[in-house]
C-alpha cells in the first residue's frame, strides 16, 4: 500500500515538475504552427518506447502524432525541420518524462 502512495505522489511530482521546466517557455501552448530543427530520438525500453524530438540546443520534446509513427523511428538520425503545434497537456507517455513538453506534429522535411 506504501508502495502504491509514493508511486502516485512521485507521478504527481513528475508531472507537476515537467509543466514548470519546459524549455524556458512561459506558455507552452500555441495556436501557430512553430518550426523546430532538430533529430529524432527514440526513449524508453521495449516493448515501452517513445517518440521525441531533439532540437539543436537539446530541447527534448515528447511527441504526439495521430499516424505515422513508423515512419518517423525510420527517420532517427536525421537533420529534420519540423512543423508543431505545442501542446498544455501532455497527450502521451513521453510528455511526463521530456522537459520541453508535448508537441503535435503537423509535417515535417529531411533537411540532412
Amino acid at each position: 500500500m506504501r508502495l502504491a502512495i509514493f508511486f502516485l505522489v512521485f507521478l504527481s511530482f513528475l508531472s507537476c515538475a515537467s509543466a514548470k521546466n519546459r524549455g524556458g517557455m512561459e506558455n507552452t501552448s500555441t495556436e501557430e504552427p512553430v518550426k523546430v530543427t532538430g533529430r529524432i530520438q527514440i526513449y524508453g525500453n521495449e516493448p515501452h518506447t517513445f517518440v521525441g524530438i531533439v532540437d539543436k540546443d537539446g530541447n527534448e520534446y515528447a511527441v504526439y502524432i495521430r499516424s505515422g509513427e513508423d515512419e518517423l523511428r525510420r527517420l532517427q538520425g536525421h537533420l529534420i525541420e519540423f512543423t508543431v503545434v505545442f501542446l498544455d497537456d501532455q497527450q502521451s507517455y513521453g510528455g511526463l518524462f521530456l522537459k520541453g513538453g508535448t508537441v503535435e506534429l503537423i509535417e515535417w522535411e529531411i533537411i540532412q
